[in-house]
Formats: C-alpha cells, structure tokens, sequence
C-alpha cells in the first residue's frame, strides 16, 4: 500500500516537475507563503477526494468500485499521455519574476484538479488516507521547487520535455490502474 501511493503521488506530481523547470527558465521564484499555500491547497483537495472517493465505494460492490477507480486511473494516464502542453501557462501574472501568495492560490488550485482525480480514483479502489494527500502535497511542493532550481542553475545544458514528463506519469498511471484491475 505504502508504495502504492508513493507511485501514484509521484504520477500525480511529476508535472510540477515540469512547471518548476518553466519557471525556473523564467527565472521565477516561488515565495515560501506561496510553498505554504501550494501545500495546503493539494492536501485539502486530495484528501477531501480521497474521502469521497472511499464513500463512492461504499454505494457500490468491491468489484464495481474497483472498476471504476482503476478505469479512472487508466482513463487519466491516457489522458496524460495524449494531452497537449500549453506552453503559455503563466501564473506569474504581475510579471515580477516571483510567485505571490493570490498567484500561488491560483497554482495550488490548478495542480489540484489533477491530483485530485487521481485521489478519487485511489479513495475508489481503497488506497489513500491522508497519506496520500500528503504525498502529493510534499511532492508537487519539492517538484516544483526542484524543477526550478534545476532549471534556473543548468538551462544551457539539459532540456527536459515537458511531454516527456507527462508521458512518464500517464504510463505510471495505466500501469497502477491495471494493476488494482487486475487483482
């Protein structure tokens, strides 16, 4: 269960990666209340979709609710795969360089909505708590900040695609659906 849910936070937060190295390209910095917020927001929204995830699986027999949790989790991995990146994704929208507290509101919301699926479709097929909201919520942070202090020190000598990211967390998606699918 424990690797289980650091899989699927991984999968979940692997895109962070992705927005860390845009910003860091930019040289935009994330303030430490902007972290905060960032943290809070994935937390609240994931376990709240853990939880109602759970519930869901309540109103309906193990084997549906395995079902339905696993097809979510296959349908968003496919989804990650196919999706095209907005390369003009840009939260910064003062243009001062620096991450804000609204702004950083704004991005907590934005990575949620992901994560949050992928917690409901966990909470369906009985895999979560609140450790894997906290999961998620650590990871995007470290992501995030990682990617940009990657980016911003070493842009000159490695690129990172950012499809290249999304493909790697759509296959670990599709692999930890078919997987709870299958047993």
């Amino acid at each position: 269960m424990i690797i289980k849910c650091i899989l699927l936070a991984l999968s979940a937060s692997i895109d962070a990666l992705a927005l860390g190295i845009t910003y860091g390209i930019k040289k935009t910095k994330m303030s430490k209340l902007g972290n905060l917020i960032i943290f809070i927001t994935l937390f609240c929204l994931s376990g709240i979709s853990v939880f109602i995830g759970h519930y869901i699986s309540i109103l309906f027999s193990p084997v549906v609710s395995a079902l339905l949790g696993s097809s979510l989790l296959i349908f968003l991995g496919i989804y990650n795969i196919l999706k095209e990146k907005d390369s003009n994704t840009n939260f910064d929208t003062d243009g001062s360089n620096y991450i804000d507290a609204k702004e950083a509101l704004v991005l907590g919301l934005a990575v949620a909505i992901d994560a949050s699926c992928v917690s409901l479709g966990s909470g369906m097929i009985g895999i979560g708590s609140l450790f894997l909201p906290f999961l998620m919520a650590v990871f995007h942070t470290f992501f995030v900040n990682c990617g940009n202090l990657v980016a911003s020190n070493i842009t000159r000598r490695f690129t990172i695609p950012p499809k290249l990211l999304s493909n790697i967390s759509g296959v670990i998606l599709i692999f930890i659906g078919l997987i709870r699918l299958l047993s």
